[in-house]
């Protein structure tokens, strides 16, 4: 397959795969998307780069996620096999048969060390000791922050993209197409699928049954398709929310009716017609492509 056409594919293939919902709890991606093999790296000429704020003299052709959803991702672009590493809780696509390596609060860095990845991804920051002695052994440490809003899940898959495609040195300079390209597409998929549902009013509420707030990235996610009624900041307890009654409890699916019930502010909601429907907190948690999926789940009745 020619350059330019693997990155139309790739690009392409983001966007149908964010569309089509492919189900969190599966264990494949479609499998044009994870290319083996030579044709697994397409040739580079935007480079030297930043990704997540550090400069890439060439493009990362070994790499160890220490994040599930960067892990994910990096499949999706179609780059499986720079993978030579992950974290203990990658588990998608299945049978990675990888090396782990811990987690950002607890990496195994001589284990990472000795497999001499050219990056380190993750959506948590390291401790600054963990990356120093990454970048003394010539190991770079991109650092792609969890989103909040859309508008960071579309920069999260541009930065991430940048470390195999380039590039953008400073503000003045002209992005490359392919890792904007590929950010856009992210973001306009996920509104595209939450357009296709109508929530009206809505609270999300996490296995903890707190109360997600206006600047979570729960929030952003179902806002595409309805208004969260709690306006406040982070997660509140229930007793602490003092907004309307919403139309649809969205809550985390490890609960059950019987939790929402146990909680009087909830069981409240439900009392004045609220609708509860479930969802895998892992479309949150793990902002990829298959964070659609959260809206085929809210559509199922109980």
């Amino acid at each position: 397959m020619k350059h330019s056409e693997k990155i139309f594919a790739i690009i392409s293939l983001i966007t149908l795969l964010t569309l089509s919902g492919c189900g969190i709890s599966g264990n494949s991606i479609p499998s044009e998307i994870v290319v083996s093999g030579e044709d697994s790296l397409p040739e580079h000429t935007d480079f030297p780069a930043v990704s997540c704020g550090i400069t890439l003299e060439k493009a990362v052709e070994k790499a160890v996620s220490l994040s599930p959803a960067a892990t994910e991702i990096i499949c999706e672009f179609g780059f499986k096999s720079a993978l030579v590493g992950v974290s203990d809780y990658c588990d998608f696509p299945a049978n990675l048969s990888l090396p782990t390596l811990g987690s950002p609060e607890n990496p195994d860095i001589d284990g990472i060390i000795k497999l001499e990845p050219d990056a380190v991804f993750t959506l948590s920051p390291l401790s600054e000791r963990e990356t120093y002695n990454l970048k003394q052994a010539g190991i770079a440490v991109l650092n792609a922050p969890m989103p909040s809003t859309v508008e960071e899940f579309s920069d999260m898959y541009t930065e991430i993209s940048r470390a195999f495609f380039g590039k953008k040195l400073t503000d003045d300079e002209k992005e490359t197409e392919i890792s904007t390209q590929i950010g856009k597409n992210a973001g306009s998929a996920l509104e595209k699928a939450g357009g296709e549902v109508k929530l009206g009013t809505f609270v999300y509420v996490t296995n903890k049954l707190t109360i997600a707030g206006a600047d979570t990235f729960e929030s952003a996610v179902l806002s595409l398709s309805g208004s969260n009624l709690c306006t406040d900041g982070g997660y509140i307890a229930a007793e602490n929310y003092s907004g309307g009654i919403p139309d649809y409890i969205i809550a985390d699916s490890s609960l059950a009716r019987d939790d929402i019930n146990k909680n009087a502010v909830l069981a409240d909601f439900l009392k004045n017609g609220s609708e509860l429907r479930f969802a895998d907190s892992r479309c949150f948690e793990r902002p990829t492509a298959r964070t659609a999926e959260v809206f085929a789940e809210i559509s199922k009745t109980e």
